[in-house]
Formats: structure tokens, sequence, C-alpha cells
């Protein structure tokens, strides 16, 4: 029988995958839309159009996380840190979805967009196990 503070972590925890999944939805579809649009419209190729989504939905992603979906974890004074350790786990999947979106304009008939989406999709696993074990994982000062 799992102890009552085992219970609330667990349950804590469960929570905290659950914004965060939100939070990933509203940022993914930020980047998507930023990104489709730019592309659809014809103001920018694939490319750039993705550099452009990606940098409105970090925004969106690192704000939504930090005061929500880690919440539990923020520390005084660690906005700074966790930032600077979020932009790099996102820009790890930023990596990793520009080498498959690259892949998929080089190897693929599909359409430029499908490919878009797809190499958008992705990343969100990689980033939670980042985020919750490093970004925003802060132990407390020793007094």
């Amino acid at each position: 029988m799992a102890s009552e503070a085992t219970r609330q972590k667990l349950k804590t925890e469960t929570a905290a995958a659950g914004k965060f999944a939100i939070i990933g939805v509203i940022a993914t579809l930020t980047h998507a839309s930023v990104a489709s649009y730019l592309l659809e419209a014809g103001t920018l190729s694939a490319f750039p159009a993705n550099i452009f989504g990606f940098l409105v939905a970090f925004s969106v992603s690192f704000s939504g996380h930090y005061y929500w979906s880690f919440s539990h974890l923020r520390r005084d004074g660690t906005a700074l840190k966790s930032m600077r350790r979020f932009l790099i786990i996102s820009l790890s999947g930023f990596l990793l979805n520009s080498t498959v979106l690259a892949l998929w304009l080089q190897f693929t008939p599909w359409p430029d967009l499908f490919g878009l989406l797809f190499s958008i999709a992705i990343v969100p696993a990689f980033t939670f196990v980042g985020a919750r074990l490093w970004a925003f994982s802060h132990r407390q000062a020793e007094p």
C-alpha cells in the first residue's frame, strides 16, 4: 500500500504531465499555425517559416510550463536558469524537427506543408522528459 506522500507525489506528477500536454498542444498549434501561414502566404519558404514559428511557440511554451505545468518545481530566482535550460532542450528538439523536415523535403514527393506539420509533431515526448528532469527541476537551496 502506497503512503499518502507517494500518492500525492503521483497525483502532482500526473497533473504536471497533463498540463504539459495542454501547453504542448497550444505551443505546437502556435508553431504550426504561424509557420503554415507564412509558408502558404508565400511570405517565407519552409525553413525560415519553421524558425519563426518555433520562436513564437517557444515563448508560449516556456511561459505556460514555468507558470503552470511545472509551477510545483519553481523556486525563487530560477526563471532565467529555467529559461536557459528550456531553450537548450527546445533548440535540441528544433534541431530534430529541422532534420526531419530537411529529410522530408529532400527525399519525398509529398507537399512541403505535410512535412512541416509532421516534423513539428514528433518532438513533444523528448521535450517533456528534458523539461521535467532538468529545465524546471531545481533542488531547494541548503539552509
